[in-house]
């Protein structure tokens, strides 16, 4: 590869969003609500993202009313992980529905085991 000062190489370690739908750059502490179920979150790990909830787009929050959903719940005070693990989001309020992130449903976060204190 050949650069000139001035020039710099596409980010190799970025992975583009492939799924052809909306996509949308997040950013840590940002608001977001799912219209489609109720549920809010605040992005702790961002990324450029294809964000879903039933699949309508999640929405930076605002003033939006939302709208009925079935689906499995979303649970308060949970954080939800991409497959890839570049997002990564904290559930304020709870709701209904399925979130997917660049086409693979978001995996509920663990609770870490802390080391004992001895």
């Amino acid at each position: 590869m050949n650069l000139r000062p001035g020039k710099h190489a596409p980010d190799q370690y970025e992975t583009p969003c492939v799924t052809g739908a909306a996509t949308i750059n997040l950013s840590t502490g940002q608001r977001l609500i799912a219209t489609s179920g109720g549920a809010e979150f605040v992005v702790t790990k961002g990324g450029e993202v294809d964000l879903t909830c039933n699949g309508v787009t999640v929405e930076e929050k605002a003033d939006q009313s939302p709208s009925e959903a079935d689906g499995p719940d979303i649970q308060l005070g949970k954080r939800y992980q991409s497959a890839g693990g570049g997002v990564s989001l904290l559930c304020v309020k709870a709701g209904k529905g399925e979130l997917v992130c660049d086409g693979a449903a978001m995996e509920l976060q663990g609770a870490r085991k802390l080391p004992s204190s001895d």
